[in-house]
């Protein structure tokens, strides 16, 4: 097993062979050049994706890329954050594959919800998910968080030198919190007041838990825009009008109620930011020097000009298979933005973002929380 973490010089030699020998895919959005000859880091203020050997998931059914090829199985192997990937079909995973020696916890296989009647509990399938514990339906209000949090706790063991490796956590858990929202601001509903304990909670014991892990808690997207898009299409519409009901008042909600769902999402992204900031401070208290959290957010504010092309066409609902990799690709570029986080690095996220190419001297941000500015008007996304 390599470990670039380690400072041992033989390992070190072993990981400049071994990263030699990483295939670098010239096909489809990823046109990088290899990377070779990074030192291992010496804290997370450090963290290149070459010393990343496993990743994990925490969210919905989005991370559980359910209907992701318009069918109803979770696409869990092409899930944006955690599944395996292919050259033609980028994910996170993938991306970090081709600069590190060895990447596990990825998921690898498209299967169907587990017991579709108690959704979202027990939508686990240990076999082929791995450290992809999303479930479809998830939502922290309805203990998706503590549910998945014990299934992460049950594969640590089953990855050699776990604690010493260094990992990477992307948490989406938010829009079955927020998508039913839309009659008053949130704050003065039941639901904010539990996920936003829970979410702490979360972030409490992954904290305690876990070592050498960067977390990313990631913020969404201006919900009203599917509904724009549902509504855009003949078969949408009369799908979710007259068969389907989603996520509250997305289906069939006013203007007056989607617009109170967005500003609804903008209050939960506000408070995921606070999140990051609150829990940069208590790291540094600690004197933890191997965790950060992130907060991820490239998708705050965007959607007005999002296509049917970006939702499933079984559903017009989920993310399709080319929105999963837009998705994998703006986690990417979120990461490795560290110069100007407030105009997202000048990097707008899109259905043709491209890949941001690391270098020997790139490292995932782990500064003070920023929230970015409003993209450029006109941008097409």
């Amino acid at each position: 097993l390599l470990r670039p973490f380690l400072s041992d010089s033989r390992l070190q030699c072993a990981m400049r062979v071994a990263l030699a020998g990483v295939p670098l895919a010239a096909a489809g959005r990823f046109n990088c050049t290899p990377v070779v000859d990074v030192p291992p880091p010496k804290d997370v203020t450090d963290l290149h994706p070459s010393h990343v050997s496993i990743v994990m998931a925490v969210g919905d059914s989005i991370t559980a890329a359910f209907s992701a090829r318009s069918d109803l199985n979770e696409a869990r192997d092409i899930s944006w954050s955690i599944g395996q990937g292919t050259e033609d079909q980028l994910t996170f995973p993938w991306l970090l594959s081709q600069y590190s020696a060895k990447v596990e916890g990825q998921s690898t296989k498209a299967v169907l919800p587990n017991d579709v009647f108690d959704l979202p509990h027990g939508d686990y399938h240990k076999k082929t998910d791995h450290m992809n514990v999303a479930e479809s339906e998830g939502a922290a209000h309805r203990g998706s968080l503590d549910e998945q949090w014990a299934y992460l706790q049950e594969n640590f063991g089953k990855y050699e030198d776990f604690d010493s490796r260094w990992k990477v956590l992307t948490v989406w858990m938010m829009a079955n919190d927020v998508c039913a929202e839309c009659n008053e601001p949130t704050e003065q509903g039941k639901i904010f007041p539990v996920w936003e304990a829970k979410m702490e909670e979360f972030l409490e014991n992954a904290t305690a838990r876990l070592k050498n892990t960067y977390i990313n808690v990631v913020s969404t997207l201006d919900l009203s825009n599917i509904a724009r898009i549902q509504r855009s299409k003949l078969g949408c519409t009369i799908e979710h009008k007259y068969i389907v009901k989603e996520c509250g008042c997305i289906d069939k909600g006013n203007s007056t109620q989607l617009a109170m769902l967005d500003r609804n999402v903008h209050f939960f992204n506000d408070r995921l930011h606070k999140f990051a900031s609150d829990w940069y401070g208590k790291l540094q208290q600690q004197g933890r020097t191997d965790i950060a959290i992130v907060t991820q957010s490239f998708m705050e504010l965007i959607g007005p000009t999002l296509d049917y092309r970006f939702l499933s066409k079984l559903d017009c609902f989920h993310p399709s298979a080319s929105a999963h990799e837009d998705l994998a690709i703006g986690l990417w570029n979120s990461m490795l933005c560290t110069d100007h986080r407030k105009g997202r690095c000048g990097m707008h996220f899109s259905p043709d973002l491209p890949v941001t190419c690391p270098t020997k001297d790139s490292r995932f941000y782990t500064g003070p929380d920023v929230i970015p500015g409003p993209p450029p008007v006109g941008i097409l996304v």
